[in-house]
């Protein structure tokens, strides 16, 4: 499993008590509001973006708010997977969230342990031919 990092933006500001609530039911968000926008910006364990942003959004519900937007940042993401500079290689932000976007479906299957051959595939390939 990896940790992602996402906000996710509220309907409305939650008071103290709601805060409370909040934080009885996880505790891998930070509750606060940036320029008058109520939002959590979390830090979760999953297998997939997908399943922590999917996890975080029923937790959100349980403590009776809704979201009206998940934020992403793409260079956070796309450098996780090892630390490529995106504008070095005319990537913008934009393009950055857009390959993230397509690629999503393709991140569980490639974030399970089978597929590490690949983080060294050169390496993995010299030992076969050397067997």
């Amino acid at each position: 499993m990896r940790i992602y990092e996402f906000t996710l933006v509220l309907t409305t500001d939650p008071n103290e008590e709601e805060v409370d609530r909040f934080y009885s039911i996880f505790d891998d968000g930070t509750i606060a509001t940036v320029e008058g926008v109520p939002q959590i910006h979390f830090h979760r364990e999953a297998f997939s973006l997908e399943s922590a942003i999917t996890s975080a959004l029923l937790d959100i519900r349980k403590a009776g708010f809704e979201v009206v937007r998940v934020h992403i940042n793409p260079a956070v993401m796309l450098g996780a997977i090892g630390n490529i500079d995106l504008r070095e290689r005319g990537i913008d932000e934009a393009q950055a969230a857009e390959m993230r976007a397509r690629l999503a479906s393709f991140a569980e299957d490639w974030e399970s342990p089978e597929m590490n051959v690949y983080d060294n595939y050169d390496e993995e390939k010299a030992k076969l031919q050397t067997r």
